[in-house]
């Protein structure tokens, strides 16, 4: 716990970009776990943008599951292109994630995407920023919650991956009820990653 406390300080300011593996399957979902603290900067974020982090409205519905999977994959590969990636300050009095800069770093393309996903209708509930390790250390990526599983939009490759294949230790993410509410994501159980090598 105390690890998991100290790692989520450390991410709290801006988070460095970090290259990933590939993979790709249908997948399953990443589980909720205890509420955490956001990330500071996610805060900061809030009070500058407040409606990019209020709830779902009712009437906010998925598209049929081909339409969606479509939809992420241009949302992701076009803020891709759009954006240069250029390291910026993790100092937490001067970093600040930007809506459709053009040039950022992991945070600005996360929020980009899903403030481009809310604006097609999409619910708050099925966009979730997520705290993720890699061997290098923290970045941020957007997960797209659809029918058959959890999906990882990144500005590191344009394909929409399951989250199982995306080379990631999960940290934290927005909870589904509340997008200013956070949540350390459960440990996974190992067979769910064995039979993504069995496919």
């Amino acid at each position: 716990m105390k690890r998991l406390v100290a790692a989520l300080f450390v991410l709290s300011s801006s988070l460095p970009c970090l290259a990933a593996e590939q993979g790709m399957s249908k997948g399953v979902f990443l589980k909720e776990a205890q509420n955490v603290l956001a990330p500071l900067q996610f805060v900061k974020f809030c009070m500058n943008y407040s409606r990019e982090c209020e709830k779902s409205s009712p009437e906010a519905q998925l598209p049929a599951r081909d339409a969606a999977f479509s939809t992420l994959e241009e949302v992701n590969a076009s803020v891709n292109q759009a954006i240069s990636p250029v390291m910026k300050s993790t100092d937490p009095l001067l970093a600040r994630w930007t809506l459709s800069p053009s040039s950022g770093d992991c945070n600005d393309y996360a929020i980009t995407k899903r403030h481009l996903l809310l604006a097609k209708g999409w619910p708050a509930s099925a966009l979730r920023l997520a705290v993720v390790y890699a061997p290098a250390g923290g970045h941020l990526v957007l997960i797209a919650r659809l029918q058959d599983g959890d999906y990882v939009l990144d500005n590191l490759t344009s394909d929409v991956r399951d989250w199982r294949g995306a080379g990631y230790q999960w940290v934290s993410m927005e909870s589904g009820e509340d997008p200013r509410v956070w949540v350390s994501i459960a440990k996974q159980d190992h067979r769910d990653f064995a039979e993504l090598g069995s496919r």
